[in-house]
């Protein structure tokens, strides 16, 4: 099934999105990361989920064809998201998140959950703990532009993104010059966060599956383990041979397990002492 390119205007602003699928009851939200638009992190996998689901991937703002936001903040940028789910019309959403995106997908969720009916975190979603001296710097406007600008470019540059994926063949040309395009609304995100500040609200209380690439060298080996302690409930499933965006390198598998979890999900609940209940009423 194709997807369709679109614009929106969200509040005055223009959004790009891809949107594919339409007419299945469940609809997921796919939000990209830092290193790209959505269609450099989703186009592989788009058709594939759009034969069970309807499926909409907006470009971030400041992203790919989305305009940046007026104000720069946490809160500002959650409310885009609450503000685009409202103009498709639809009551709730799957939020599914890799790197960045996983952690805006989380912090939506945990204030937004009668939006979010389960959630899907993908080589992402830690609340990051910010050293004081990035704090200090962000309060020099001119050092903290030029400080998450280099940090913007270091985190696209070639020798990042090799580490970030593990099937190369996934770096083509376009690959790296998207990611490279990306380098600045990507450092903005970041001093966003720094600057306004990450929500107290960080907990989503639904079901929470974490998908994990566990080749990718990009993010500490101990981020996994923290964003499921971190979650009551959280569900991990690693993917072998695989780096920070198994959407790209493995959309077979990906889209498999998104499916497989959304399915059980769906399944009316069992109880395991329906059987022995059963037998004893049987044999009484």
């Amino acid at each position: 099934m194709s997807s369709q390119e679109k614009n929106i205007l969200i509040d005055g602003i223009n959004v790009h999105y891809w949107e594919a699928g339409q007419g299945h009851a469940r609809s997921l939200l796919l939000i990209h990361g830092g290193m790209g638009d959505a269609e450099l992190y989703w186009e592989p996998v788009l058709h594939i989920l759009a034969e069970s689901f309807h499926v909409l991937a907006p470009d971030l703002p400041g992203f790919g064809g989305s305009q940046p936001l007026p104000v720069n903040r946490t809160d500002v940028l959650l409310h885009w998201i609450k503000s685009f789910v409202d103009a498709q019309h639809l009551e709730q959403v799957v939020l599914i998140g890799n790197s960045f995106g996983a952690l805006l997908v989380r912090l939506f969720a945990a204030a937004n959950p009668k939006y979010a009916p389960a959630v899907i975190l993908i080589n992402g979603g830690g609340v990051p703990d910010l050293p004081s001296f990035i704090k200090w710097i962000d309060k020099i406007p001119g050092l903290s532009t030029l400080v998450f600008a280099q940090f913007g470019r270091m985190t696209t540059n070639p020798a990042a993104l090799e580490r970030l994926i593990h099937i190369k063949t996934v770096l083509t040309e376009t690959f790296y010059t998207t990611a490279k395009q990306a380098s600045r609304p990507y450092s903005n995100m970041m001093q966003m966060l720094v600057h306004s500040g990450i929500p107290s609200e960080r907990t989503p209380l639904v079901p929470t599956l974490i998908l994990w690439g566990i080749e990718d060298t990009f993010t500490p080996p101990g981020d996994c383990d923290a964003i499921q302690a971190s979650i009551p409930g959280a569900l991990v499933t690693e993917i072998a041979d695989c780096g920070h965006m198994p959407q790209l390198e493995t959309p077979d598998v990906f889209t498999w397990q998104i499916t497989t979890f959304l399915e059980k999900l769906s399944r009316p609940p069992t109880t395991a002492k329906v059987g022995p209940k059963l037998l004893r009423k049987l044999s009484g």
